[in-house]
């Protein structure tokens, strides 16, 4: 079996280290390795979007485009389909409500 040792600076985080390893009754080495494990397994399915930089304008012809048809759409899904800041869609959604072209859910 590989081992693998990485020389790390723990200064900062010393005080927390060794409150986590008495908290749990186990070592400061068993500490990190948990800590790894737990912050792995938090970030495992997350899914990282780049989001998109365009015109207002453009991203209310294509919000308003993908809109049509559909009887209900909710504004993260809108955000993740064109990768959008979800608050620039939001934006735009109440735009398009103001203009008439959609209703907020009840």
């Amino acid at each position: 079996m590989q081992r693998y040792v990485y020389p790390v600076d723990l200064t900062e985080v010393e005080k927390e280290l060794k409150f986590i390893a008495e908290k749990l009754k186990i070592s400061k080495a068993e500490a990190i390795r948990e800590a790894i494990k737990h912050y792995a397994e938090e970030l495992r399915g997350l899914e990282i979007i780049e989001l998109r930089d365009i015109p207002k304008e453009q991203a209310k012809k294509e919000i308003l485009d993908y809109i049509k048809g559909k009887d209900r759409v909710r504004s993260d899904e809108i955000a993740d389909a064109f990768r959008l800041d979800l608050s620039l869609v939001n934006e735009i959604l109440m735009e398009l409500w103001s203009e008439g072209y959609v209703e907020p859910e009840d």
